[in-house]
């Protein structure tokens, strides 16, 4: 499998990191092939998947530059003595800019899974959102970011962002590892100011646990006009074009007076000429 080059790995992350979302939570994997999903970063071009055994990812059995949603046969990557296995994932563009490595998914393989017959401990309580709530000013709409506090056990957590407090449509249905905030980027409707979002736990052999209490939040704009208004201010040639005309005005309005005054002194100057030669 290609790698990049040791200088890659030695540049500055100038992206935010993508956050694996499918297969999470140490769950078997369903689909054959399965198919590994991620949060969208801006302006990325393509996405590098590395798998391997352990998180420490010293032994690496998959390493690859993909788009978002492509589909991988893991038996054809995985020994067979594998059971479980550690995936992650990082944003590249055309050039050299990069994100940081996502924190390590998990996920169970399924051939080798086995049914004890057992449960796992399962927790009747729900993670706690904490923000985004109605009490927060405004969220820019194109990035996001949402934190809840944890439950110890919970392998993952499934999120869901809606229109309504009913859910029954969700904007965003997502599902993470064992992160307890996530940013989602350009994934809500523009022509929507307000949702409600929860988020309950997952665990690897037992049912998830139940939703959080629904908290609401209100959404503005992206602000690419405010952005490109403070560009251009920021630009000297920008700022001077901005107040070229109240300079100029201020300016004219200046030689006015001046000359006013030297004509009404040019006046008096006559008067006292005639006077004195009178």
């Amino acid at each position: 499998m290609p790698t990049s080059p040791p200088s890659q790995e030695s540049l500055p992350a100038t992206l935010p990191a993508p956050c694996p979302t499918q297969p999470v939570a140490g769950r078997p994997v369903g689909d054959d092939p399965p198919v590994f999903n991620w949060t969208p970063v801006p302006d990325a071009a393509r996405y590098r998947v590395q798998i391997a055994s352990t998180e420490a990812f010293d032994a690496i059995h998959y390493d690859e530059l993909m788009d978002r949603g492509t589909a991988l046969a893991l038996e054809a990557v995985l020994p067979d003595d594998v059971t479980t296995a550690c995936w992650r994932v990082r944003a590249e563009t055309t050039g050299e800019e990069r994100s940081a490595w996502s924190d390590p998914a998990h996920f169970a393989v399924a051939a080798a899974t086995t049914d004890s017959g057992k449960e796992a401990l399962r927790v009747d309580a729900s993670p706690v959102p904490l923000h985004p709530d109605s009490q927060d000013t405004p969220v820019d709409q194109g990035a996001v970011p949402f934190s809840w506090e944890g439950i110890p056990e919970a392998t993952g957590y499934q999120l869901q962002v809606a229109p309504s407090e009913d859910f029954a449509s969700p904007s965003v249905d997502v599902t993470v590892d064992q992160t307890t905030a996530v940013t989602l980027y350009d994934v809500l409707s523009l022509e929507v100011t307000a949702f409600s979002w929860r988020v309950r736990a997952l665990f690897r052999d037992a049912e998830p646990g139940p939703w959080s209490d629904a908290l609401s939040f209100a959404v503005a704009p992206p602000r690419e006009d405010e952005d490109a208004l403070a560009t251009e201010a920021d630009d000297p040639r920008s700022t001077a074009r901005a107040t070229g005309p109240v300079e100029q005005a201020r300016t004219s309005g200046t030689f006015s007076v001046t000359v006013a005054l030297i004509t009404v002194l040019s006046f008096v100057a006559v008067i006292l000429l005639i006077y004195f030669a009178g």
